[in-house]
């Protein structure tokens, strides 16, 4: 497959990822800059400029500017562990500050955020491994765009735009979102074998995380450890 044929409107799906990411935080974050601490502006700027990151490249790919794409590419060694490092910040805080939010509901996100950093991380590590083959790094570097869609699309259907009531409900809904989409993509490349290592694997851990999620919260093992990691003594 020539390069121009491959993935060739990839970074303007990419990019309405970026719109639901602002949609979904404008509320909580962008409306409110002035309230939130240093880390909570270096978590978003980091995971912000992962995502334009992911449109850029396929951008550059297409129009034949490898070595802008390669150099970019290497940035990445530095963006992605203050990623996660920024994500684990943000967990102890939550943890810590498990008064503000309703009873339990910070394990429950604990847990999603535990996955998504490690999903992240690990869809990262193969894209890197893979970097000579286009047809497995490539899906692995998009799917990488679904960590930051969870929270977002929560905080939309929650906040921006009302469709969910509660926490759970907007979960959910953030859930099958994206478990929809990652059908759809699997369907659209089913004749594709790369997806069997890529897509298909990482759409189970979505589904298993989404169904672990809703005991997650009653975990007493997994409390004592939130706890200990977060130095918090209730």
């Amino acid at each position: 497959m020539s390069r121009t044929k491959f993935y060739r409107y990839a970074h303007l799906y990419l990019a309405f990822g970026l719109i639901v990411v602002f949609l979904g935080f404008s509320t909580t974050y962008f409306n409110r800059l002035t309230f939130f601490s240093l880390p909570y502006h270096v978590h978003g700027i980091s995971a912000s400029l992962w995502m334009v990151l992911l449109i850029v490249q396929p951008y550059l790919f297409q129009k034949g500017r490898l070595r802008t794409h390669r150099i970019l590419g290497w940035s990445s060694l530095v963006l992605v562990p203050l990623i996660v490092i920024c994500g684990v910040v943000m967990m102890r805080m939550m943890i810590q500050g498990q008064a503000n939010y309703p009873p339990n509901l910070v394990y429950q996100l604990a847990f999603i955020d535990a996955c998504t950093l490690l999903g992240f991380a690990l869809l990262y590590a193969l894209a890197l491994y893979y970097r000579k083959h286009l047809m497995l790094h490539s899906r692995f570097m998009v799917a990488t765009i679904f960590g930051p869609l969870l929270p977002a699309l929560a905080r939309m259907f929650l906040f921006t735009f009302g469709i969910a009531s509660n926490f759970d409900q907007a979960l959910t809904y953030s859930y099958l979102s994206i478990e929809l989409v990652l059908v759809i993509i699997i369907w659209k490349e089913r004749k594709i074998k790369e997806i069997r290592l890529t897509y298909i694997p990482f759409l189970i851990f979505i589904v298993l995380q989404h169904l672990l999620m809703y005991s997650s919260d009653n975990w007493s093992w997994w409390k004592r450890i939130m706890d200990n990691f977060a130095n918090f003594t209730s």
